[in-house]
This record gives structure tokens, sequence and C-alpha cells, in this order.
């Protein structure tokens, strides 16, 4: 065993392997991978092998389609052997409404995504499977370039690559013991000895938490059982001349494929999945199975039988029982560790054979600090120290239940709720409030009537959609309150605040106390890193508010270029809360509260001050996301349920109403306002995004140098907001497929219907060279193509005379 190495993985499963082998590819040749016992011998060597295109995700739609290549191309290229992946395509099969639109709108995100998706007849189904019963499918997808392999015979071509590299694998070595060094290297202790290395990566699968734990960290993820059943072989198969392809359905909550001349099939239990080695893992534990329990499969395999008779004809020949892991959100928990240096995480996955392909990104990731798609969505720094054991294990749960059911953007589940509530959480509720969660935290989509109560799961408009449009108005016309403490919040002090802050900002800081900016922090290759406003209440006091969904990946960038500073970084998320109160007679309302002059010329747009409010002091910053005059009020914590009923009584009187996420989407889409994680992402610098006017290259900053760079070549991608010209009754949210005369020039990033204007709206990155004020183009919708043209400004006020009066 080499004592030294640049990364160390710990974990021999196709996660491990496949990073071992991009990092090679990479140029990093100094690495050991430890794995305690033979490769793939964790949740890989028993894993069905299915890789498939049918996925909601489009950072994991093209992880896997980049696995399918890796698999079927590259790999035989490399070895000169023959492609060992079986690419019989796949079938989807949906019953319902909610499924139709959900297939469609994922056919229309597919055309970005560089595979077949197509949705087929009955008759064409009957063609590719002739043993599968679609008399009852309302929509069916076929996805003719997915397919499913051994993962066997992927991981080991894989492992012998990256050994011919230069890599090291030590098999049958277990890791006891990580120390990190004074010297910011780790110290991997072995039962066969020791090995220094600058970065360490967790791709132990099952023993991921163990192995967080040796650094004092939650891996949240959790074990379940998995099982699927073997057939004897069936004469109709040996008959057939092709092989089946891979078939799901949401009836059966099953996948069924061609296993030799026989049957796989592997059905997720709807309800009475089981949790495993909730207490620890048995370090012992290596390439077992459980025994099997068929009693907890049979309500699914009956429908089995239903979908597909042939398979009840033959009897069992193997039934497999192994453990797979599950995150809350089923997505693998990927990237750098919060609050530790070159410590990162490749685990999580429960479909961990398609998404072998991470390793290209992760390698990406760790070599030049970003990737060339959007890791947001698995970045392991999602959650925070709140997800807690029992909530990770309702949440896996969860997902493992729900594998194959119907999605939507409204889905909204109880699942392990509520974790993280602001202080006006039980206040909300009274008035009707139905809440969603973003990083365990309850925020407010809209608040029910007593006509309408609830949403139906759906991709159009909902029976709320009215409500949110009530919502939008009372703020144009009179006032709205939202609660906004579920942002991420930080302080920034120390005499070198104002340094600290000037080297990440893309945009120059406020010059002077009281001021308020918006900045961009980019990485050094030039990827949005985070997105934050900035108050500035002294030269050594800043106050900064961002996304709570990247709540700690935003505190970990601010603390890994801390070092060279003498500042204090502060995350006050729980700590203070606040609220934005915006419309016409804000004023009015807010004035009656406080002896401070609220007037225009004593207390302008875009600046702030400390204000006593009842006995409260708080923090005022005049800006509203929604667009209007308003004023965010940021306060203790303790202090906030106080003071929002003391706003309600004084609005009473102005008509002043609580609005929910879905209209505060609705109205900063109106402004032609980004938002982080649509229009804002690692892969995209603020320049694609439109976002010239608040980048300063006249001095250096973080990612200054690449965006240069940027600003003297030509962009392959630009941000564009589009203004829909149809009344077609479904929204863009992201990744929908954009066409000018038949070609397809780019995709959506988010949209919503603008209830102030009466229309739909939506970004879109599309190629430069064909936007242009006024342009037509269409969109692949759920509900069909919608047609819309661009506009250069915003659709609402855009002057900004409503947010300076």
């Amino acid at each position: 065993m080499i004592s030294h190495a640049r990364v160390v993985i710990i974990g021999g499963g196709s996660l491990g392997v496949n990073l071992l082998y991009h990092l090679t590819k990479e140029g990093w040749t100094d690495i050991a991978l430890v794995e305690k016992g033979e490769l793939t011998s964790g949740s890989t060597w028993h894993a069905a092998g299915l890789c498939a295109n049918f996925i909601g995700n489009m950072t994991v739609s093209q992880i896997h389609d980049y696995t399918i290549k890796l698999y079927n191309e590259i790999l035989p290229q490399e070895t000169g052997q023959t492609s060992s992946f079986h690419q019989t395509g796949s079938i989807r099969v949906g019953f319902t409404q909610v499924e139709e639109e959900w297939f469609r709108n994922l056919q229309s995100r597919a055309k970005n995504g560089g595979f077949e998706f197509n949705i087929i007849s009955k008759q064409e189904a009957r063609e590719l499977n002739p043993f599968m019963n679609f008399d009852k499918a309302r929509i069916i997808v076929s996805t003719p370039d997915d397919g499913h392999v051994d993962p066997t015979s992927v991981v080991m071509p894989l492992s012998r690559l990256a050994r011919e590299k230069g890599a090291e694998i030590n098999r049958f070595t277990r890791v006891t013991e990580i120390n990190s060094l004074p010297s910011g290297e780790w110290e991997v202790v072995t039962d066969k000895g020791r090995i220094i290395a600058e970065h360490v990566v967790n791709a132990a699968g099952c023993f991921a938490r163990e192995v967080g734990a040796m650094v004092g960290v939650n891996v949240p993820l959790t074990n379940l059982e998995h099982q699927y059943l073997v057939t004897e072989t069936h004469p109709d198969i040996e008959a057939l001349g092709w092989e089946l392809p891979v078939c799901r359905d949401s009836y059966s909550s099953a996948y069924i494929r061609q296993e030799g001349l026989g049957f796989l099939v592997g059905p997720y239990e709807m309800w009475g999945s089981k949790p495993w080695s909730l207490n620890g893992m048995d370090w012992g534990f290596d390439r077992e199975l459980f025994e099997p329990d068929v009693d907890r499969l049979m309500p699914f395999l009956e429908r089995c039988f239903e979908m597909t008779p042939k398979f009840k004809e033959v009897g069992i020949k193997t039934i497999v029982n192994g453990p797979i892991t599950h995150t809350p959100d089923d997505n693998i928990l990927a990237g750098p560790q919060g609050g530790l240096r070159n410590f990162w995480n490749l685990c999580g996955a429960s479909i961990g054979i398609a998404q072998g392909g991470i390793g290209k990104y992760m390698a990406q990731w760790m070599v030049h600090g970003q990737t060339e798609i959007n890791m947001a969505p698995l970045d392991s720094r999602r959650f925070g120290e709140w997800a807690d054991k029992k909530y990770c294990t309702i949440k896996a749960i969860e997902s493992y239940e729900v594998m194959y059911a119907p999605a939507a953007p409204n889905d909204n589940r109880p699942h392990g709720r509520p974790m993280r509530t602001s202080p006006l959480y039980a206040r909300l509720l009274e008035n009707g409030c139905i809440h969603g969660v973003v990083q365990g935290y309850e925020k407010a989509l809209w608040f029910a009537t007593d006509k309408v109560r609830r949403e139906s799961l759906t991709w159009l408009h909902s029976e709320a959609h009215e409500i949110v449009g009530g919502e939008c108005h009372a703020v144009r016309d009179a006032a709205g309150i939202i609660d906004l403490s579920g942002s991420a919040k930080f302080e920034i002090s120390g005499k070198d605040a104002f340094a600290f802050l000037d080297l990440l900002s893309c945009n120059k800081l406020p010059s002077k106390d009281g001021r308020l900016g918006l900045s961009l922090f980019h990485a050094p290759n030039g990827g949005i890193m985070c997105e934050m406003s900035i108050t500035r209440f002294a030269q050594d006091q800043f106050y900064l508010v961002s996304a709570i969904g990247s709540e700690h990946k935003d505190l970990h960038w601010m603390q890994q270029n801390a070092n060279d500073f003498d500042v204090e970084i502060k995350n006050v998320t729980d700590d203070i809360s606040s609220i934005l109160l915006t419309g016409p007679k804000t004023r009015e309302i807010l004035q009656q509260l406080t002896e401070e002059d609220l007037s225009n010329n004593a207390f302008p747009w875009l600046h702030a001050k400390e204000v006593k409010i009842d006995s409260a002091q708080v923090r005022v910053i005049r800006v509203s996301y929604a667009g209007e005059l308003g004023y965010e009020l940021h306060m203790r914590s303790y202090q906030l349920l106080s003071i929002y009923d003391s706003i309600c009584r004084v609005g009473e009187d102005y008509n002043l109403r609580d609005f929910g996420g879905y209209a505060f989407n609705s109205m900063r889409m109106e402004k032609m306002y980004r938002a982080y994680g649509n229009e804002f992402t690692e892969e995209i610098s603020g320049l694609e995004a439109g976002m010239d006017r608040f980048i300063d290259t006249s001095r250096n900053f973080i990612g200054c140098e690449n965006l240069k760079q940027r600003a003297n070549g030509r962009f392959s991608i630009e941000l564009a907001y589009l203004v829909f010209d149809d009344d077609i009754p479904c929204e863009c949210y992201g990744n929908e497929a954009v066409y000018h005369n038949g070609e397809l020039i780019g995709l959506t990033t988010s949209g919503a219907f603008g209830h102030r204007i009466g229309k739909s709206l939506a970004f879109a990155y599309l190629k430069p060279d064909v936007i242009s004020a006024g342009l037509e183009v269409t969109i692949d919708t759920s509900l069909g193509t919608r047609v819309a043209h661009i506009e250069m400004g915003a659709a609402y006020d855009p002057t900004n005379e409503k947010l300076r009066s």
C-alpha cells in the first residue's frame, strides 16, 4: 500500500470505481481506492443493472445518458472487447391524466438530452413486447437507447483501465479511522497501514454513514431491502428471436425484463417497504443477501401477473434480496462535504449502475472546481444537521415506495414534516396556509379559501390558480405580506469583512452604510456559486441573504475562501426571521408602527436602516422581489410573531392579504428577476445569465479573469425572456424544448403565469444568434405546443416606478 496519495476513494462499488477511472481520464493518477472486500461486493454485485433514459431530473438524465454511452461505446473502444450492454430499450406505461401530462413534459425535456424518447401507440408497444398487457394504458413511452447491463462486466474493466493509468486498488482493506492533519491533509488509517491524502472520497455505499461518522458528519441515507425474482425459462421467450425491452409501470410499481430465457421482476412495494440496519452496519457484512420475503411482494406480483400474464406461467428460479441505499429525496449525494476541506461524498445511489457515469462529473468537480452540468440537485450539502436519522428513514421509505408513482410539480407529500419551521408556522396554518418544503424548511405556497382547500396533482393550472391570482392582485392594488424566514441568512463581520466580500463578489459592494446590493459569487472557472443580496450596515458589518436550498453550500463556499482574512462568518438562518410587506399601501401600514420617517426621500429604494417597530429593533430593507413598493423586515426570530400580528392588525383597514410562494414566483417572473437554481447554476456565468450590469471586471474577484475571457468571446447560450401569446393553461417548469421555425434553439429554465399582466412567462437559455426582440418561438409543454415571443425588458413596470415610489 502506498503511503501518500492525492486522492483516497473509500469504496469499490460502481460509484467508487467509476470515479477512479474518470479521475485518471482527467490526469489525476496518484489515487488509492480502498475496498474492505472484493470490488462490487456491496450493493453493486446483486443489482439488476437497469440503465434508463426515462428520468424526471435533467441532471440525472444527462448522467444516465452518458453512463449508457460509457458502457456501450466508450468502454468497448478502450478495452477492445464486445459491449456487454443489453440495449433492449425500455417501455414506460402510464394510466392517468397526470402521467400523460408528465410523460409529455419529459418528451419535451428529452429533446435537449441527446436520446430518443418516443410516445407510442398500444399497437407499437405490443410489437416491442407481445407479452405485456397494454389494454388499460393511457400513454406509453419507448426509450430505445437504454437497457441493462451486468454490473460486474463494466466495473471490473473500468478498474483495470484505471490501474493501467497508475491508480492503485487495495482490496480486502478496511478503513478504521480518518484523521484531519494540521497540514490540511487527511490521514486514512486502514487495517493494513495508513495513507496521507489531499482528498478523501466517501463512496462507501451501505457503509457511507459509518465512514462519515469517522470525520464527525452525518451522511443522510438509509438502507432498504429490495427484492427481485428470476424465473425459469419460458418457451415463448425462447422462441421470440429478440430480447424484450425493460418495462415499468405505476400500477404494479415494478420493472420486468428478460433474463436469459426467463423473466426478471422487481417490484418496489408501495407499502410495507423494509429499512435495514438502522442501528449501524456490521463491518463483517460483505457480498451477502437476506432471506427472501415473497409475502411482502405478493400484492405487487399479482399486479405483475395482470400486466405480463406469461410471468405466472413459469416457476421462480432465484430470489435476490439485498440492501440498496436511499436518500431523503432519492438523489445521489455528490460533491464536497460541508464544513470540511477536500472531503467528498459519492454515495446514496438507489440506482447506482445507471448513475455510474457521475464519476465523470465528480472528477471534473474535484479537478477543475466545477462541472459541465448543473450538479446542485445532487450536491450533498443540500442537507444539514436537521436531516436526522428519523427523518432520513421516513423519507427513504417514501422515496422507495413512490419509485414509479406519477410525478407533478405541485406534488406536496407530508412524509417527515415538519422539520424546520418559521415562528409564523402555526399562525399561517390558522390563516389557511398550504406549505411546501425546501431544504427541510416549511415555506408558504398559497392560502386556501372556503371554496378551494387543496390542489389536485397536475402539470396544468390547478384549483389554486385563481386563488394565487387574487393574492397577486392584492399585492398590486393594496398590500401583501409573505414569510421570508425560509431564506439563508449570514452575518459577515471583522476588520477584513469588506475585503473578503469584495474578493467573492462580482458586483461592487455597497459603498455606504445602509445600502443594499445584489451580487453573484463565481468559481475561478466562471460558474455561479452563490446569489446574494448584500446589505452593508458598517464597513465591518454586512448582512447577506440567499436561497435556503443553498444554505450550507453558500456557507461552505465562504468558509473555503476566508483563510486569509480576519473575518467572522455566522450562519444566522435560524436566529433571524423575516417578512416582506409589499404593495402600494405598505408605507402607510408600516408608518403607523414606527416613529421613523419612511417617506421616499428619507428612506429610498435599496436603502436599509434599523427601525424600532413596537418594542423591537428591526432591520428594514427597502426592496421587494415582487416588484412593488416594499420593505423586508429582519429581526430576531422570537420577535416575528408579535410584529406580524401588529402589521396584520393595522393592515386590516388597508386590505392587507397573506400571499405565498406561488404568487411570489409569478411576480418575480413579471419583473424579469432571475432565481438561483433555475437561471443561476454552477455551469453558467453571470454573463450568459444577462447580469452584465451587476458585474464589475475593473476589480479583482474570484472568477474575474474567466469572465473577461468569456466577455471577449461568444457564448454558446444566453438567457432570454419569453412572453406567451396563447391561453393554454399550463406553464413551463424548466428544461422544456424551445424552437424557432422548427429548429431546436434551447430550453427553458423556469416559468409562471403572470397574474398582474394576464400572460404566461418563462426564461430560456437559447442560441445567442437568434435572440432578438419580438422573435416568435414555440415551446413543447405538457399540454402541447405553446407560442411565445422574446421581450428584452420586464413585462411589468419595466422602469421600476413602483419600486421607487
